[in-house]
């Protein structure tokens, strides 16, 4: 469900998005202090593991908490299309740091196959990390509550990178156990190894989301095949052709040629045309639209489709009442 259709002013929206970003640097910091201690007292390559990432996750918490306030800065005459890319950019970071912190992971493990030796203190290493747990968990729940409402791209990758983080954590603990109970000094780098490969397997995730906004991926199919439902819904347009769309954080930008009578006074077809972006904005209320009259069977000499060599085939269904 969209924010829209919450109903929620853009006020309350960004005021959610800020929020999340404040709490996830907080709840971050927190964490990061009972990691240190639990790594102190057990010196487990795990636990290092998981207070290497909350390193990470210290110093994203406050990229995000940046990019969120940026994002939500308005368009400005040097900026036409506002700031809404900052977010997928930073999240685009974020997923990065995920491997660069999983490629750490994995050295130190390996030196700790190398050179092994037993963990100490375990009680106090599970009980550090039941707290970090409770202490994310809540974290998520909010986060998610906030992505529903908001659908914020910087919120949703924060909010999976956390959600991993309590798998990691859950790891961690049986980590700690086995290593308390059997003394196995191969379980605590097995472990680690296990996290850093969840850890990158999550960052795919982010990166190729986050790329796909960065370089202006379409919107999806089913939508792209609204927007051309919605237009020739109009009594008085024929066709749909060289239907083009992109997102921006919450921002969508939607063209689109549509063809009218060619005997239309240029009064009129600018009217049917405003009519069709308000039937369009009916169900894509974030959306910024350009719509481009053209009179019905005139070539079309600058089609998108001529210019990247492809045939309206490429796109079946976009191309008129008939397919």
């Amino acid at each position: 469900m969209t924010a829209h259709e919450h109903g929620l002013p853009p006020d309350e929206i960004n005021r959610l998005k800020k929020r999340a970003t404040a709490m996830s640097l907080a709840v971050g910091g927190v964490m990061l202090f009972l990691k240190v201690g639990a790594w102190v007292v057990t010196d487990s390559i795990s636990v290092l593991t998981s207070l290497m990432d909350s390193v990470f996750d210290n110093a994203v918490g406050l990229m995000n908490f940046w990019a969120v306030r940026q994002a939500l800065r308005p368009a400005d005459r040097f900026f036409r299309f506002g700031f809404g890319k900052v977010e997928p950019l930073s999240a685009l970071a974020e997923s990065v740091f995920l491997v660069g912190v999983a490629i750490m992971i994995v050295i130190e493990a390996i030196e700790r196959f190398g050179h092994p030796y037993p963990v100490a203190n375990t009680d106090w290493g599970i009980g550090a990390m039941v707290g970090v747990i409770l202490l994310t968990g809540s974290l998520v729940l909010y986060q998610r509550h906030v992505i529903r409402l908001t659908g914020s791209l910087v919120v949703r990758a924060d909010s999976l990178h956390y959600s991993t983080d309590i798998v990691t954590h859950i790891g961690i603990i049986a980590s700690l156990v086995l290593s308390g109970m059997i003394g196995a000094v191969w379980v605590d780098p097995t472990f680690a190894v296990g996290i850093a490969l969840y850890l990158v397997w999550n960052a795919k995730g982010i990166f190729v989301e986050s790329l796909g906004v960065v370089l202006d991926r379409e919107l999806t199919v089913e939508d792209r095949h609204k927007i051309r439902d919605i237009a020739l819904s109009h009594p008085q347009i024929h066709d749909v052709h060289d239907l083009r769309t992109r997102s921006a954080g919450r921002q969508i930008f939607i063209q689109l040629h549509v063809e009218m009578d060619p005997d239309l006074p240029l009064r009129d077809a600018h009217r049917y045309a405003e009519e069709t972006i308000d039937r369009i904005l009916d169900a894509f209320p974030d959306a910024e639209i350009q719509v481009h009259q053209e009179p019905t069977g005139l070539p079309r000499h600058r089609s998108w489709c001529q210019k990247a060599g492809l045939p309206p085939a490429a796109f079946p269904g976009e191309y008129g009442k008939h397919g």
